[in-house]
């Protein structure tokens, strides 16, 4: 900082939804806040989501019987996940509590955990949305998980009956329901999972950019880089960047998948992988219509309605945050998806990349730093962040101001990863 600059209230690291969303939160409470981002909007993994605020999104990855399919992953084998060889030594950290949480006690647990947040989402999302006038961009549409075959949608039993014991309401839809809801799309689904409690956003990346525009106008000051690192700095917390020291009197890491990086010299060592996911927009077919986000479940993939077009998204690519990009799991599966919705041609040269943090467990840290209680870790939603960033933000801000969060969030504790 320079000579005779007083301390902002509040530092955040990130400029995504989280890092956006604590700001706000920040700010009603009349707390002074800068944020710190590379202001690069299309590098941040809430940039290109599927725009879905999925009340039904409570499972982490590590679900019952993927430990078999590992091997697939890894050789390129499946269509919706699949691991870079050359990053898995990157991610043994990572992989090795993966493995252990695998089973299902752990995976009812983090959905237990997950569900008083998720329930949450369509709703804060709606509240921030009023405060920015970004309202029009969301609605109350669900969300529509499809399936081939009798045999695949019985193979969903279980995590139907655990969203139940949750209160996620879902309605169980044969093949002439599905064409009511989506007239449009290929007759090639014999059954579907409707969640009516959903919501989508029609373009994510505007309605982050109306944060941040609403974010700056209430105060906040921008300082655009990257941070190279975050330092104790006595009374305070210092976010340093490019030779310049960002005081806080409370700092929050919300830096995505680069957040592992940012609070290793501190001592805190996060297994974190990157689950990378690739897009691309093309124009829908003449008189086609999508009206909701829709997932293929053997094919692997979402379409989503875009600003009238549609959002074809991949599955997950496990990998470290900056490898190199490799598009061949969003090539292979679009022409599977030509065959679900006619579309025409591409509206980019290329697809998009984005890296979400992804935490063994499935359950994102947050909670004050063991050892440097001014700290505060905001990161590792995998790919629950865009719906779950406004819930953050409140709670990071009660937090910030000793206040009791408004769900509970014992089991995001940063302690479980010695943080």
């Amino acid at each position: 900082m320079k000579q005779n600059e007083k301390p902002f209230d509040v530092a955040v690291v990130g400029g995504g939804i989280v890092g956006l969303s604590v700001a706000l939160e920040a700010q009603s409470r009349g707390l002074s806040v800068a944020i710190v981002d590379p202001g690069v909007a299309e590098a941040r993994a809430s940039y290109g989501n599927a725009g879905v605020l999925s009340r039904g999104s409570i499972f982490p990855m590590a679900a019952p019987g993927i430990r078999s399919r590992l091997p697939r992953y890894a050789l390129g084998r499946d269509i919706a996940v699949r691991a870079r060889l050359g990053s898995l030594p990157f991610m043994l950290p990572w992989l090795t509590r993966f493995l252990l949480a695998a089973e299902e006690g752990a995976w009812r647990r983090a959905a237990a955990a997950l569900n008083p947040m998720v329930a949450e989402a369509f709703d804060r999302h709606v509240a921030m949305a009023d405060l920015v006038g970004g309202r029009h961009l969301i609605k109350r549409n669900g969300w529509l998980r499809l399936y081939r075959s009798q045999q695949a949608f019985a193979g969903s039993a279980l995590e139907r009956e655990v969203l139940s014991e949750n209160g996620v309401r879902i309605d169980c839809l044969g093949e002439d329901e599905i064409r009511q809801l989506e007239p449009h799309l290929a007759h090639r689904f014999s059954n579907g999972i409707f969640f009516p409690d959903t919501g989508s956003v029609e373009s994510p990346g505007e309605l982050v950019e109306l944060y941040r525009t609403a974010a700056e106008g209430r105060g906040a000051v921008l300082v655009t880089g990257r941070a190279d690192n975050i330092l104790d700095a006595g009374e305070n917390m210092a976010v340093m960047v490019a030779g310049r020291g960002i005081e806080g009197r409370h700092v929050v890491l919300a830096a995505g998948a680069h957040s592992a990086v940012l609070a290793r010299p501190l001592g805190y060592r996060f297994p974190l992988a990157a689950e990378r996911g690739y897009h691309r927009h093309f124009a829908l077919a003449d008189g086609v219509e999508l009206r909701r986000p829709v997932y293929d479940a053997a094919g692997g993939y979402v379409l989503s309605p875009m600003n009238g077009k549609v959002r074809l998204l991949s599955g997950v690519e496990l990998a470290r945050p900056d490898d190199p990009a490799n598009t061949a799991q969003i090539e292979a599966i679009e022409p599977d998806a030509r065959q679900t919705l006619r579309f025409t041609t591409p509206v980019e040269d290329k697809p998009w990349l984005g890296s979400r943090p992804s935490t063994p467990d499935g359950l994102p840290v947050i909670g004050r730093a063991a050892r440097h209680p001014r700290l505060i870790f905001a990161f590792g939603h995998g790919h629950i962040g865009f719906a779950n960033g406004p819930m953050t933000g409140a709670i990071v801000a009660s937090l910030v101001q000793g206040e009791r969060p408004l769900v509970p969030i014992a089991a995001f504790a940063p302690a479980r990863f010695g943080g």
